[in-house]
């Protein structure tokens, strides 16, 4: 009878675990069932239970997680009465029932084992501690948990408590002590090296990404970098342009009083009465230069600044104004204070877009005043000049 019983018990649970087994259970599997049962049967043996104790111990084996068939909350009630009425269907003996029944329920997490059969089962249960696969078994119970319970583990949240889960494990009977501690103390090792470098790797790339937040706001922003890129190209290219008029401006009123105001001269003697529209002519002509003049003004530097820069100072060491008047040594530690503070060198660029734009518009302001009092002067000096002829 109790090889017959074994056997039909191992043939109805590789059924049944084949056939009505979720396949997202990677963990609570067949296999698992399989590695349980050798495990108890390794004990036995090592302890010397009789036949009746290891009869019981390998029912329990097969049946303990047949309840994860209907549902994972609770399986081992489910475990127990599928245990019940495939024993109780094959007139097993009440007192067997009971002892499988509570084999089964030893192998809750939080159950402690009491007698020494209770003890082989629970060590039996966890024989996959010391298994030499253990980085897979993780995996796979990773899996459910997520699927089955929801729980989502970082990498590290999930090494580190596997490994509190290692070091506070216990195995209870010497015979598994023997047969599983060193494999178990070995995963432990294991395990606490991958936590190891996963915790280098992330404190890596957070000292990485602490660089790159430390860095330069341009140093984080391509498109920041092209529009300032943009930005100063058009800054240039619009001083260049108000130069250009102001030379303009320069040029015509200089031919002007170089080439009008003589000829002018020649004729006021006789005609005195175009004496106001050369003056007209000769302010608005004046007048005009000495604009054009200041828009094209370099501007006022003082050849030298402090690093790290005063209040309210830009510390842009990389236009000639700000460093003509320092020494070598000086520019040099000044410019390597520069570029290692991310801050500055961003306080550096803002600066000279800033104070190149305050310049240009400075140079565009005086330049449309030069272009209105030209534009107002002539118009008045022509004016003048038809009057003084009618009334003539």
């Amino acid at each position: 009878m109790p090889q017959s019983i074994i056997d039909a018990a191992r043939q109805y649970v590789l059924d049944l675990l084949a056939n009505k087994l979720d396949p997202q259970l990677r963990y609570h599997n067949l296999a698992h069932t399989v590695s349980v049962r050798n495990a108890a049967l390794q004990l036995a043996r090592v302890a010397g239970l009789d036949e009746q104790a290891c009869e019981w111990l390998e029912l329990a084996a097969w049946f303990h997680d047949t309840g994860f068939v209907e549902a994972t909350e609770g399986h081992e009630e489910v475990s127990k009465r599928i245990a019940r009425q495939f024993l109780e269907a094959h007139g097993y003996p009440e007192e067997g029932i009971r002892q499988v029944e509570r084999l089964i329920d030893v192998t809750r997490l939080d159950e402690k084992p009491i007698t020494r059969l209770e003890q082989l089962m629970k060590d039996a249960d966890l024989n996959n501690l010391a298994g030499p696969n253990y980085l897979y078994t993780l995996d796979n119970l990773r899996h459910e948990r997520r699927v089955f319970y929801g729980e989502e583990y970082s990498d590290i949240e999930w090494l580190a408590s596997n490994v509190a889960f290692l070091e506070n494990h216990k195995y209870y009977s010497p015979e598994a002590q023997i047969a599983f501690g060193a494999g178990k103390q070995d995963n432990i090792d294991m395990v606490k090296r991958l936590l190891a470098r996963h915790i280098a790797k992330k404190e890596k790339k957070k000292q990485k990404k602490s660089k790159k937040q430390r860095a330069g706001l341009l140093d984080n922003s391509a498109s920041g970098r092209m529009i300032f890129k943009t930005a100063l190209r058009n800054h240039i290219d619009l001083t260049s342009i108000a130069d250009n008029k102001a030379n303009i401006m320069l040029s015509i009123n200089a031919l002007i009083i170089t080439i009008a105001m003589p000829l002018l001269a020649a004729y006021l003697r006789a005609h005195p009465s175009l004496t106001i529209p050369a003056l007209l002519l000769l302010v608005t002509c004046l007048v005009s230069i000495i604009f054009a003049t200041l828009v094209t003004r370099p501007i006022r530097t003082t050849g030298r600044i402090s690093v790290p820069p005063a209040e309210g100072q830009p510390a842009n060491l990389f236009f000639f104004g700000n460093f003509y008047q320092m020494s070598f040594e000086e520019y040099k530690l000044g410019l390597r204070k520069l570029l290692a503070d991310h801050k500055m060198l961003d306080e550096a660029i803002m600066a000279d877009l800033f104070f190149l734009g305050k310049a240009l518009g400075r140079k565009f302001w005086l330049l449309r005043i030069c272009y209105m009092v030209f534009m107002v002067g002539i118009t008045l000096t022509v004016v003048a000049f038809a009057l003084t002829y009618l009334i003539a």
